[in-house]
Parts: C-alpha cells; structure tokens; sequence
C-alpha cells in the first residue's frame, strides 16, 4: 500500500513538472523617455467587440515599467496609459522591450512584435518622404511657381503611394500566415468607410483562407459585403 501511494505521488509531481515546463511566460521591460507618465498606471488592454480585458498593469518609476506573466495564446493588445491606448503590443511567449520616446515608440524582442514594427517603421518612414514632398507641393502652388514644376511634384507623390502599397501587399504576402498581418490590416482598415479601398481589396484577394477566416478579417469581409473575385 505504501509503495502504491508512492507511486502515486511521483506520478502526480512527474505530471505538475511537465505541465509547469510547458507554461508559456512573457516579461516586459519598458524605457519612458518622454514626460508624463512618472507615477503612471501603464496597462495591457485587450479591446475586443463589446468586451475590454485588462491584463496586466504596473506604475512606471524612474522611467522604467517592468511586467510578466503566464500567457496561453498571442494576442494583440494596446499598451495603455490610465486606460488610454499608447501603442500597440502583441503578447507572446518571451522578453519583450518596449521604449517609449517623445518621436518614436518601439516594441521588440518577440517574432510578432518585430515583424509590426518592423513594417510601421517602414511605413512612417514612406509616409514622412510623402508628407515633406507634400508641403513642398503646397508652398509652391502658394507662391505661384511653375506649374510644370509642380506637376513633376505630383508625379513623384504617385510614385511614393504605389511604393507604399507594393511594400504593403508585399508584407502582407510574406506574412499572410503571422499574427502581425492580422494586426496590420486592423491598422490599415481602421478608418470609418463603407467602401472597401483599392489596397484593402488586393489584399484580401490574394489572400489565403486562413487568412480570411481570422476574427476580425472575417468581421470585416461580412460588414463590408466583400465577396473575392
């Protein structure tokens, strides 16, 4: 009878081991470069239709915010601070650095946290080349310069906006199968509109059914009436 029992004991110490070894952890180290958030409550918030999940939240002393915890699944969420969104963060198994600057606000160390800004840096960067070119536009037409110089302005504009969306399309196709495209499209569909943009729909007509068959891809396809070519 002793033996048995044990037998049993190792048996179930043998079973919590494993599942112990199994457990997926997340740890966050976070740098405030920026004012404001001293003695701050910072947050991860999950936003989900008509639901709102706070998952995990610290006070960021001396510039520094640190957390961790046991995480089943990846999922996006928002780095919030006293419930109001910062950055996106996607939770996943593993250290993740989060730094947070007046200019500049960066999330790494993780394969999804990487890959979306990795690409939002891409992005801005596209989008700053526009917008400079954009004003030299405006200054010029205010000032009544050569309309030929203008037009060429144009031009280079259209060439930036066809570069974007092919360095977009070409993320996505690379990376249909990651939850960091999920997360990208949520960002590039955000804006109110009952028509679905010419980028929008070349993206989810190349895209798998994987793909579409995601949460809020699926939401989105059936909100918007999206039927593939």
């Amino acid at each position: 009878m002793l033996r048995q029992c044990l037998k049993s004991i190792v048996s179930c110490v043998s079973l919590m081991l494993a599942l112990v070894s199994c457990a997926k952890y997340y740890k966050i180290d976070g740098v405030v470069e920026t004012q404001g958030y001293e003695g701050r409550e910072l947050s991860l918030i999950e936003f989900q239709p008509y639901r709102i999940t706070k998952l995990d939240s610290c006070k960021v002393t001396e510039g520094h915010f640190r957390m961790k915890g046991q995480i089943d699944s990846t999922r996006l969420v928002f780095l919030c601070k006293d419930g109001r969104p910062v950055t996106p963060v996607y939770m996943e198994p593993g250290h993740v650095t989060i730094l947070l600057q007046p200019t500049e606000m960066t999330v790494s160390g993780t394969r999804q946290n990487d890959l979306f800004y990795s690409f939002l840096k891409e992005k801005i960067a596209i989008d700053n080349r526009y917008e400079d070119l954009s004003q030299q536009s405006v200054r010029m037409s205010r000032r009544r310069m050569d309309p030929r110089k203008i037009e060429l302005i144009q031009d280079s504009l259209r060439i930036i906006v066809d570069e974007c969306e092919n360095m977009i399309c070409s993320f996505m196709a690379e990376n249909y199968n990651e939850p960091a495209a999920v997360g990208v499209f949520i960002m590039l569909s955000s804006s109110p509109s009952n028509e679905i943009s010419p980028l929008l729909r070349r993206i989810l007509d190349a895209a798998p059914d994987d793909f579409l068959s995601q949460s809020y891809v699926d939401g989105y396809i059936h909100r918007m009436g999206y039927a593939r070519n």
